[in-house]
């Protein structure tokens, strides 16, 4: 049975020292003084950590400190779900230690967490149990933790069946349903075809540029092992030979006129992309 702190002991406690001091002006002003210590005692001391009676006078864990507790561990044990931690996942784990702004101290011990929730034997459902007690009125942090160890199974570019097998039969204890994890599932579902879409897009621009520098190289009658001297002397070649202005007096045609004027430009867009590139 827990000891509580009567609510009249601020009353009475003020009362008898008033009495003694002042006679019943004292035990007056003994009350009211000894009331409004009760009245802080009740609404200010009980926000601070408690005691607990029983191990001898532990504190009790701050709330941030119980969801890190918690979460550090079930990273650990998700990502040694499908049999190996890979770097990818450590790496994933990395990205949530910065994100959260850990000090190097919390960040050791975050370390040693992980690491826990790696072993076969590694109780993580009491540390989840009391997560889950402490914030049951805030499922948007329940829904939190969840979401990051979601980051864990996907870090390898999709999450393992023995990972969501996992995180389904802890969903119970996180007081929360299977359709909240699908459709976390289904928003990094969707960040991953974005992301590999736009991978695939660079891969093509970078495809397209490649192509276009062996074609200027190629304009300009060279290969890519070229010097910035050869590319210069090649360039003044080139424009001496194709200017229409030099060609006139040679009494070409208007079609001929034309054609040179085409390639003078298609030697200055290869130079002016070399020149760009090399930093002529």
């Amino acid at each position: 049975m827990k000891w509580r702190w009567p609510h009249f002991a601020g009353k009475a406690g003020g009362a008898c020292i008033g009495f003694l001091l002042g006679g019943w002006i004292g035990f007056a002003l003994g009350i009211i003084l000894g009331h409004s210590f009760d009245y802080h005692r009740e609404h200010l001391w009980a926000r601070l950590p408690r005691l607990r009676f029983g191990s001898p006078f532990k504190i009790a864990q701050p709330a941030e400190q119980v969801y890190r507790h918690a979460l550090f561990v079930c990273l650990g044990h998700i990502a040694k779900q499908d049999g190996r931690v890979s770097p990818q996942e450590i790496a994933a784990a990395e990205g949530i230690f910065k994100q959260l702004k850990l000090k190097p101290k919390a960040r050791q011990e975050a370390i040693q967490l992980f690491n826990e929730g790696k072993m076969p034997n590694s109780q993580i459902e009491g540390r989840l149990t009391l997560f889950s007690q402490r914030y049951r009125s805030n499922k948007a942090k329940r829904l939190e933790l969840l979401d990051h160890l979601l980051t864990i199974s996907y870090a390898k570019g999709g999450p393992h069946p023995a990972q969501i097998a996992r995180l389904k039969a802890l969903l119970p204890i996180l007081q929360l349903s299977l359709v909240e994890l699908e459709r976390l599932q289904r928003r990094r579902d969707q960040q991953q075809q974005r992301q590999q879409h736009k991978q695939y897009n660079r891969q093509g621009q970078a495809t397209q540029e490649k192509a276009g520098l062996l074609a200027a190289y190629h304009e300009l009658g060279l290969n890519s092992t070229a010097s910035d001297e050869e590319i210069k002397l090649a360039y003044r070649r080139l424009m001496s030979q194709h200017h229409p202005d030099k060609l006139v007096a040679q009494g070409l045609t208007d079609r001929a006129l034309e054609k040179a004027t085409e390639k003078t430009q298609d030697i200055q867009q290869a130079y002016a992309l070399l020149k760009k590139v090399r930093q002529l």
